[in-house]
């Protein structure tokens, strides 16, 4: 990923979770697809929110479709499962190697994922890439392929049993990105200020060694229009008329930092936060 303008100059790098990470290809050492990043886990830790995994296959993936469509390929997911309470699987961030065009995964992190992704693959390939509408679904290989791939790593002995799997279910503390998206953003004096589009973070792999990614601030805007794209994010994005253009619309788009969280309502389904800091995403 490339340095940004508002970035610090202390060497860490801003990752927009949403923008830079969601739905982002996960590779391993050797170059093998290990499946999209379907959600975010996150944490507080020691006061301090963290990424602390990346969410792979239908049950993340399923908390991000809309209505039925979402409840339908979690019980599918479910019933398919061969056990009891299955669980999403749970990449630890400590495992990521690079984030980039792509998420890169050390061989550990790679490994387990072989063994464990057999039906998730198998669902993403021929369940969730042909609905319509669908995102995250087919992968630039063949059909198939890693579901070969996956089915011949799981014939390997694993390692660690079921101690070593344990680690790649989510932690009993954690909240996921897509719980927090979308939520009602409000001030302490009750303005709105849109709703949630993305988190950004500092941190990730430096210099081959991992570096805990913290939370630093939550972004709000009124208009999802060019917000996929990044033009809600970079000012440097996309031809000189559009980026005058969705600067315009998204004018509105306020920053917050992390630590002007005040609360998280989940019955009202808002976050509430401090507007001293607020800033426009160009200017934080």
């Amino acid at each position: 990923m490339t340095d940004r303008p508002n970035e610090p100059n202390d060497g860490l790098r801003r990752v927009d979770l949403v923008l830079r990470v969601v739905d982002h290809q996960m590779v391993g050492p050797e170059g093998e697809l290990l499946g999209n990043v379907d959600d975010v886990e996150l944490a507080e830790v020691d006061g301090r929110w963290l990424v602390t995994g990346l969410m792979v296959g239908p049950a993340a993936l399923s908390q991000r479709l809309p209505g039925k469509l979402g409840t339908w390929t979690n019980a599918v997911w479910r019933r398919l499962h061969p056990d009891r309470e299955p669980t999403p699987v749970v990449v630890p961030t400590e495992h990521v190697t690079d984030i980039g065009s792509a998420v890169a995964l050390d061989d550990w992190a790679a490994r387990h994922l072989a063994r464990t992704l057999g039906l998730e693959l198998w669902l993403r390939e021929f369940v969730i890439s042909r609905i319509p509408g669908a995102k995250g679904g087919a992968s630039d290989e063949r059909p198939g392929d890693l579901v070969e791939s996956a089915s011949s790593e799981a014939t390997e002995p694993a390692q660690g049993g079921a101690e070593s799997e344990a680690v790649l279910r989510p932690r009993p503390d954690g909240r996921l990105l897509s719980d927090l998206l979308g939520r009602t953003g409000v001030s302490t004096d009750g303005d709105r200020l849109g709703r949630l589009r993305d988190l950004w973070a500092l941190g990730g792999p430096r210099d081959g060694h991992p570096e805990p990614l913290r939370v630093t601030h939550l972004q709000f805007t009124s208009h999802q229009l060019g917000a996929e794209l990044g033009y809600s994010a970079d000012a440097r994005q996309g031809p000189a008329l559009l980026r005058a253009f969705f600067r315009w619309l998204h004018r509105n788009d306020r920053v917050v930092p992390i630590g002007g969280l005040a609360g998280i309502d989940d019955s009202a389904h808002t976050i509430t936060v401090e507007t001293t800091q607020m800033r426009h995403p160009f200017e934080a």
